[in-house]
């Protein structure tokens, strides 16, 4: 019986999270270091923390015909996340954003009750809520876009306003909390709080419905899903039994499944068999969109309409404005200049 050949994976980042990376993938296929060349000497890349401009890497790596798998930071632009999506599509090459919040306990779950053409239950809204320590590896940008893209996998509609608020450590600082809210002509869509000053971690998820209200809680370690309304709650312990107490009788949050194993597992298998068919960068699209319309809305001050990156799949940036001076009319004197209307953009 022929020996089935191990996949050559690149793996280019650095620090503790490329170790993580590097040690799901080793017990999965041989790991290797970027190639100069990407053409036939690797199977697939994984993009991690520490790669340097992700968004060429990927796209380099696409037009090589080379599966990618995401798991840098997600500060890419919609214009950026378009193009990469397109390229795979166009190429017939797989590319995989990372969802870690696809192994938290009950999600699953909750998916089926609430996702697609008739879900067993559907959401009026969600409100999500989301709290870090400062002194943590984590970023505004990484946590907001996460909870955006949660969103745009439970709810049916995309949103088509984003509305956000900052609050600042103080007047020169950086931002340490976000509000968003994400909302459609018939009102809004979501809600989220994105939170950097805390003094402990925690991780909230709400779905209401017209009879029940669905809630996914990391701090529970009994049941992180419970469903309450018409009635008693329901206590579901869908996923890992809970954690034992600490010492000192300190509980914490159940122990769920390993993001880095588990999505090293799915993106390898899909490449081992041969899946080139799309996966989820139409959605990471989408969230990079309501994440640019959403930083826009912070120095404006009001809700700001989600672009649509398809509109210019070519560029990676954001398409220029185009002016016209005065309206077309002429300056009454040389001296005058006219005022400037913005016409499109």
């Amino acid at each position: 019986m022929t020996k089935r050949r191990r996949l050559r994976v690149a793996l280019r980042g650095g620090g503790d999270q490329t170790e993580r990376w590097a040690a799901a993938l080793s017990g999965l296929a041989e790991v290797r270091p970027p190639p100069e060349h990407l053409p036939g000497a690797i199977d697939a890349l994984v993009l991690t923390t520490g790669a340097g401009d992700p968004f060429a890497r990927a796209k380099e790596a696409l037009l090589a015909d080379t599966p990618v798998l995401y798991a840098a930071p997600f500060l890419l632009s919609p214009w950026q996340a378009g193009i990469l999506d397109e390229l795979s599509r166009r190429q017939g090459c797989l590319l995989r954003f990372v969802e870690p919040f696809r192994y938290r306990p009950g999600f699953t779950f909750l998916h089926r009750l609430l996702a697609g053409e008739e879900p067993f239950w559907r959401p009026l809204y969600l409100r999500t809520l989301r709290l870090a320590q400062p002194d943590g590896p984590a970023r505004i940008d990484q946590l907001a876009t996460e909870e955006l893209a949660i969103c745009e996998t439970l709810l049916n509609d995309s949103p088509r306003w984003v509305s956000a608020v900052a609050s600042r450590r103080d007047e020169v600082a950086e931002v340490c909390a976000v509000f968003l809210t994400l909302h459609d002509s018939d009102g809004p869509l979501a809600q989220c709080t994105i939170s950097l000053a805390e003094a402990n971690s925690a991780h909230q998820l709400v779905a209401v419905t017209a009879s029940r209200t669905v809630i996914l809680d990391d701090l529970d370690p009994v049941a992180p899903l419970r469903i309450e309304g018409g009635g008693a709650p329901e206590l579901c312990a869908e996923g890992p039994p809970p954690v034992p107490p600490r010492q000192g009788g300190a509980e914490g949050p159940p122990a769920g499944p390993d993001p880095v194993a588990e999505e090293a597992n799915r993106f390898l298998g899909a490449v081992a068999a041969g899946d080139r068919a799309p996966a989820n960068g139409a959605r990471w699209t989408r969230v990079a969109a309501l994440w640019w319309a959403a930083r826009q809305s912070l120095s404006s001050g009001g809700p700001m309409e989600v672009p649509s990156p398809a509109l210019r799949p070519g560029d990676a940036e954001p398409p220029p404005l185009r002016v016209i001076r005065g309206g077309g009319r002429p300056a009454p004197a040389a001296w005058q200049r006219p005022p400037l209307t913005v016409v499109a953009r």
